[in-house]
């Protein structure tokens, strides 16, 4: 289960997006590869420190009680600007996006227009049935699970097998028939010439792999439900985590060699659906090619969504339990089908919100959307990457009166610091550099209605603020009106870590009126979830 939650966080279908949008930013195939291979660098150092930090607090919630534990002081700030920006932005938009888009393509023909009205219809349906599948069936859910890993394992073992055939210019008669340019010759082309040169261009090229590489954190969030067998109790997610991350970094910068070698630049720069690109190039123009690339795309923008709903909900409700979210008690509660049934309601309703918020009519709409979770976490991925740096003196590290060693590798601080300052260093460009001017329509190629280079980065920055204006409420401002906070303290078995638990209580009349009714109102609520049977 631990490898199935990993690779279908990480596989969803940005890997048949983003290789044109990166390529059509940088403007070469050569710059393209290697911006995948710093990813896939980046990811790999991003691992050794998630490896550390889910060694030492082996806690469902993942960065969440990271942070918490490391950056104490001011005491929740950084929880809070973590939680308000996983609640409201860390939801299956882009792939539930990518999904109501594949879904259009398997049903019409090649040049038909995409309405976005429609595609967003799938795309909420698809959250909803997700939702609704692990609320009333969590076994079915891990099954199904379970399964559309070994069909991404299987896709893109064929994907690799049909580039390398590319490459030695392999390809159906029909595709022959149209004369365009195929194999190594096309790999060569515009390797590196006329490559971007403006920071911004990478930045945004840099970002947008990042959020496909996404994933490998997603078995921390769950770390809880990991086999943790006796005398080395993290083998399992040790080696399960880089075997992963590993495979699915093969299998992309492979996946792109095969676009690469199959199509022109010029015909992937005009292309939103390289996959249908390429299987047209190989094996010829048809309706049937078409379809194949719109069902496989759903399928695999499913699978994605599946394994990060499952995990995304539990860090959710863990938020709950931290006390932050208002009325704790109804969203960290689970059904008595043993599901986090109200966290569930919470990623359908956010999710739903950016998916109707999404301005696909420009023409960077969808890389704003779907790289906007990215960009704000790269604050946290600098906070987690500084907090490990000083692991060796801060109390929380500690194991008792021992002091803390790394674990995620024999090679010990001799490999994590390199690793680590270059998950710091990657972090810091995406997060500076992305606040560099840029003409987006001519980074992207296009004379259609483009929305400004700064609108990803102000409205991150914006909910990261939004976070602690709202910690400063919670805890402040509440405090005044008249409510006292009761803190409750849990031990995790076998980790003898505390994690704190807030819950507000009023002391005044108007406090006390107002609690009341939102009291009745989340009892309401836990009847209604009751009587539909969560």
């Amino acid at each position: 289960m631990k490898s199935a939650i990993v690779l279908n966080k990480m596989f969803g279908t940005g890997i048949f997006v983003t290789p044109t949008v990166v390529l059509t930013i940088v403007n070469s195939k050569g710059v393209a590869i290697l911006l995948w291979l710093a990813g896939g660098l980046l990811t790999w150092a991003g691992l050794a420190m998630y490896l550390e930090y889910g060694i030492r607090f082996p806690l469902t919630g993942g960065e969440l009680h990271y942070i918490d534990h490391v950056w104490s002081k001011p005491p929740l700030l950084f929880p809070y600007m973590y939680s308000f920006i996983f609640v409201v932005l860390s939801g299956s938009q882009a792939n539930a996006l990518s999904f109501g888009k594949a879904v259009i393509i398997a049903n019409t023909s090649e040049g038909a227009p995409i309405d976005s009205r429609l595609q967003k219809t799938f795309s909420i349906a698809i959250i909803g049935i997700v939702c609704l599948l692990q609320a009333y069936s969590r076994i079915n859910y891990v099954r199904f699970n379970n399964l559309f890993a070994v069909y991404k394992i299987l896709l893109l073992s064929f994907l690799t097998v049909t580039g390398w055939c590319a490459l030695g210019g392999k390809r159906s008669t029909s595709a022959a028939a149209m004369g365009k340019p195929y194999g190594l010759d096309n790999l060569r082309d515009n390797g590196f010439a006329d490559a971007e040169r403006q920071p911004y261009g990478f930045a945004l090229a840099l970002l947008s792999i990042m959020r496909v590489f996404l994933g490998y954190e997603n078995a921390n969030f769950v770390l809880e439900e990991v086999q943790r067998p006796p005398g080395d109790e993290s083998r399992i997610y040790r080696r399960a985590s880089k075997f992963t991350v590993l495979g699915v970094t093969f299998f992309y910068l492979m996946v792109n060699i095969a676009f690469f070698a199959s199509s022109t630049t010029e015909d992937l720069q005009k292309t939103s659906d390289a996959l249908g690109l390429f299987f047209k190039n190989v094996f010829g123009p048809s309706y049937e090619t078409r379809k194949a690339s719109g069902i496989i795309q759903a399928i695999s923008a499913s699978g994605n969504i599946m394994s990060y709903t499952y995990a995304n909900v539990r860090v959710k409700q863990e938020i709950a339990r931290l006390g932050i979210l208002p009325w704790p008690e109804f969203w960290a509660r689970t059904t008595n089908r043993g599901e986090p049934g109200p966290a569930l309601l919470l990623t359908f309703t956010f999710t739903t919100i950016m998916i109707i918020a999404a301005p696909l009519d420009n023409a960077n709409g969808y890389l704003v959307i779907s790289t906007l979770f990215t960009y704000a976490r790269t604050f946290v991925g600098l906070l987690l990457g500084f907090g490990l740096l000083a692991a060796p003196w801060l109390k929380s590290f500690k194991y008792g009166s021992d002091p803390w060693r790394p674990h995620g590798s024999r090679l010990g601080l001799w490999t994590l610091i390199p690793l680590v300052l270059l998950y710091i260093c990657g972090n810091f460009f995406v997060l500076v550099f992305s606040w560099w001017p840029s003409d987006v329509q001519k980074s992207l190629k296009t004379a259609t209605t483009v929305l400004p280079s700064m609108t990803g980065p102000i409205i991150g920055t914006v909910f990261l603020i939004a976070g602690a204006v709202y910690w400063v409420w919670d805890l402040y401002i509440l405090r005044w009106l008249g409510y006292t906070t009761e803190v409750l303290a849990e031990t995790q078995e076998e980790s003898e870590l505390d994690v704190q638990m807030y819950f507000h209580r009023n002391i005044n009349g108007f406090a006390l009126r107002v609690y009341e009714l939102m009291s009745v109102i989340t009892k309401t609520m836990g009847k209604l979830f009751a009587w539909i049977g969560f």
